[in-house]
């Protein structure tokens, strides 16, 4: 078998590994009902977050925090400080004051899984109460 065509396979099989590790994130409908008061919330992107489709919401910035997988709502550790099946990472890039206790935010949010599948988008949303 030539080099070539062995590099061929073996990439193909690593393709097909990490393949078989993704989390499917679904949106959230609304809000959690232990998600009262100050909060943030972030769909992923104005439109969805018009429409209250979000895929992460808090307790502004604290627990609880929920995400959505695979249409099951899952309480999780905004600071990765409890053990969890998932870790987050919440990364504002932009925040906009709207008024005395609201602010827009604009970033990126990653769900890493423990088997290591990774989820990475962007995120568009508020935190305020």
């Amino acid at each position: 078998m030539s080099k070539g065509l062995l590099l061929f396979f073996s990439t193909m099989l690593l393709v097909s590994c990490v393949k078989d590790k993704s989390i499917v994130v679904t949106q959230i409908e609304g809000f959690p009902p232990d998600i009262m008061g100050c909060s943030c919330y972030y769909a992923v992107d104005e439109a969805h977050f018009q429409k209250q489709q979000f895929i992460y919401i808090d307790s502004y910035e604290t627990t609880p925090a929920y995400i959505s997988i695979n249409d099951s709502l899952i309480a999780v550790d905004p600071k990765n400080e409890q053990k969890s099946e998932y870790t987050l990472d919440v990364e504002i890039e932009e925040e906009i004051q709207l008024d005395q206790e609201r602010y827009h935010r604009e970033g990126t949010l990653k769900i890493t899984e423990k088997n290591r599948a990774v989820y990475s988008t962007s995120i568009y949303g508020e935190c305020g109460c």
